[in-house]
């Protein structure tokens, strides 16, 4: 009884704080010195009918991401500005008894042409290398091999020189017992305006796995892209897992389609459709289909969603 109380007051807190923050940025005085706080969020729910690794389908409707979060900014003097975002997953299911969830919370400076540098809860910088093919509501971009999306502890640095876009992030967790930095990622990335290329390393050094990769967009037209991305995942003991994704989108209309391919050598391949509607600029409707090629004898599984999604 006494842990339910305790779960109730921490949930009632984050709700508390939650529309403390979005009350004032909608409600408060803006004078020009004041800091910019834009709040944003999405309501994002489906129905999917999955397959277990056992081939028995599953139809359960279930949240899809939903999320509420708050981007802060301030000129501080002239040329060096300060930012943070507060950003919690909504778990509309309310599972647990426990709704939100940390996804993102760092602040940082912005310091003109020396670059970025923040620290707190960030996403993988590793991530502007596994993101080229995320392009489907639900399935999709699983082949890619990743230590992490998002992860606590970290600072992240970024900056421009020549038409390169440099990040770099040093993750230093305490808990492991280990001085110095326990994961270092760095990407270097090119927008070409059509072509977009991108290449970066992810290195764990606690668990000594080290990863790799590259990927790159291109525009075929107004309408198409094709996306491409080659990871790779090394192990101390040498042992290597290789995957390669593509994935093509086509706007048609209000309309989108993607079609994507993923396979990690020697393992799963996974064939994923889907289409994105767009009702309003903040409302849209969603379906797609996922099958999974295993290997070894393991039964090869599907699965099938349409969700709705609402974006402010």
């Amino acid at each position: 009884k006494d842990m339910i109380k305790n779960n109730k007051k921490k949930i009632a807190v984050g709700v508390a704080i939650v529309v403390a923050i979005v009350a004032w940025s909608l409600f408060k005085p803006a004078p020009a010195e004041a800091a910019e706080i834009n709040a944003y969020g999405s309501l994002n729910y489906r129905m999917g009918n999955d397959e277990d690794v056992n081939g028995k389908s599953v139809l359960k409707a279930e949240d899809n991401g939903s999320s509420i979060g708050v981007d802060i900014s301030e000129e501080l003097v002239d040329g060096i500005s300060g930012f943070a975002k507060i950003e919690l997953g909504v778990d509309t299911d309310d599972t647990g008894s426990n709704p939100f969830d940390s996804k993102l919370a760092y602040a940082g400076l912005d310091m003109g042409t020396l670059g970025k540098v923040s620290a707190g809860r960030q996403n993988s910088v590793f991530k502007k290398v596994t993101a080229t093919t995320d392009v489907f509501p639900e399935y999709g971009n699983k082949a890619v091999q990743k230590l992490f999306s998002r992860d606590s502890h970290t600072v992240v640095y970024s900056t421009e020189l020549g038409g390169l876009t440099f990040d770099s992030l040093a993750k230093v967790d305490g808990s492991t017992g280990k001085s110095g930095a326990d994961v270092l990622e760095s990407t270097v990335s090119f927008d070409m305006g059509s072509l977009t290329l991108v290449a970066g390393m992810s290195d764990d050094k606690v668990n000594k796995v080290d990863y790799r990769g590259l990927g790159a967009t291109y525009d075929l037209s107004e309408a198409t892209t094709v996306a491409f991305n080659h990871t790779i995942k090394e192990t101390a003991a040498n042992l290597e897992t290789k995957a390669n994704e593509v994935a093509v989108t086509h706007v048609i209309g209000d309309t989108t389609v993607a079609l994507g391919y993923g396979e990690i050598k020697d393992g799963t391949a996974y064939t994923t459709v889907g289409a994105t509607k767009s009702i309003t600029d903040s409302f849209s409707l969603y379906a797609g289909y996922e099958a999974q090629d295993k290997t070894a004898g393991n039964k090869d599984i599907s699965g099938m969603s349409a969700g709705i999604k609402l974006t402010f």
